[in-house]
Formats: structure tokens, sequence, C-alpha cells
């Protein structure tokens, strides 16, 4: 496992041992609020990481799979902003070069919305028919898994959809990161808050961000 994964991990378990008034700042990592999104920062040596979590609502305002030209469209401009890492952060003051984005969109992007294209063959309408007259004769059986799934798919609905973007960086220790100052507000109106927390070597913290107060200080 990457060493700076594993840092980041443990800067999840951080908040709870961090002083009063930072956690005051985070005061929950984990609660899924339209508007609200968290960004973890792990540094170890030449290595820095930034993770971004949002609700897919902030983002393109919709929590479900993407299946019309409209919604798919709007994730494949999501994908290619979130490509732009030097549009949503800014590392004054130092020398870092950006290695890798990964980004996670599975919660909304419907990889098998073309397996429903219309088909000319008669063979393959003849199969559609058939498939037809089996889907309507367990159409009473589906009916009630659908009825004993309700209160599940319910439960999973209340997780909402959310959107992961990784960012990874090789920094020169000759001139360490001070800041970083977020562009993410900007690019994403739909974000009216952030929840940050980040951990360095020998430091720690977490900051509350908003549109008026976008920067994080590593002191």
């Amino acid at each position: 496992m990457n060493t700076l994964i594993i840092v980041s991990i443990a800067a999840a378990f951080a908040v709870s041992t961090l002083p009063t008034q930072a956690q005051n700042q985070a005061p929950s990592l984990n609660a899924h609020v339209h508007g609200v999104s968290e960004l973890t920062i792990a540094a170890e040596g030449e290595s820095l990481e930034i993770q971004l979590i949002s609700p897919a609502m902030n983002l393109v305002g919709f929590e479900h799979k993407a299946t019309s030209l409209k919604d798919i469209a709007a994730v494949e401009k999501l994908t290619k902003t979130l490509q732009q890492h030097n549009a949503l952060f800014v590392l004054p003051n130092a020398d870092c070069q950006h290695i890798k984005t990964s980004l996670d969109l599975s919660s909304i992007m419907d990889t098998h919305h073309t397996s429903h294209d219309h088909q000319s063959d008669p063979h393959q309408s003849e199969m559609h028919d058939e498939q037809h007259k089996h889907d309507h004769e367990e159409h009473n059986h589906q009916n009630h898994n659908q009825n004993q799934n309700h209160d599940q798919e319910h439960d999973q609905n209340k997780n909402h959809q959310e959107v992961i973007a990784n960012y990874q960086y090789r920094c020169k220790t000759s001139a360490p990161l001070s800041s970083i100052t977020l562009a993410l507000f900007n690019v994403f109106p739909g974000i009216h808050k952030i929840q940050a927390m980040w951990i360095k070597q020998t430091q720690q913290g977490a900051a509350t961000l908003i549109p008026d107060n976008r920067t994080i200080v590593f002191r």
C-alpha cells in the first residue's frame, strides 16, 4: 500500500486528537450534506496528496445514475473540470509537480447507458419479443422482490451519491508548502462549505472553509 495513502487514512483519525478549537472548526467530516464537501491533504517528504469527496449534487446538480444525454454530458464536463487541477488548487511558494489525478464517478456514471439502443435485426427483434414474454411472466415475482428490497434501497439512498477525486504531486523539499488556496468555490457554485483536514510529518490541523475564507495555512 502506498505510504501516502496510509497517512491519509491516519488523518481521518487525527481529528479526534486535535485540540478542541480545531475540532470545532471541522465538526463532522463524515456527514453528507448538500453544499458541503470534504478535503483531506496529506504530505510526506516530497509527496503531496489531496483528496476531495463531495456529494454529486454539489458538482452536477443530481445524485442518480446519468442515463439521459443531458446528465451524461454533465458528468463528462465534470470529469474534464476535475482533471484541471491548476484551476482547483493554488499552491503558492511551493515547487510542486502534478503527477496523477484519479477520479471515481461510478456513483453517477452509468457505464451501460448504451445497452438499450434499438435493434433493427429481425432475429434480435424475435429475441426481444421472447424476452418480453419471459419478463412478463416474472413480473409478479419481481414486484415481490422490489417490495422486499424497498427498505434496503431506501437506506442506500440515505447514503446519497458521492464523487471522489485524488490529486498526487511531487514537491521539492527546498520549497515547503506553506498554504493551499481553493478555487473550488468558483468552479462549483454548489459547494458552499469545505470541511478540510491536513496532516504533515510534524503538523496536523483542520479547518472549515467558505468562499470568503478559502485558504489553508499550514502552521
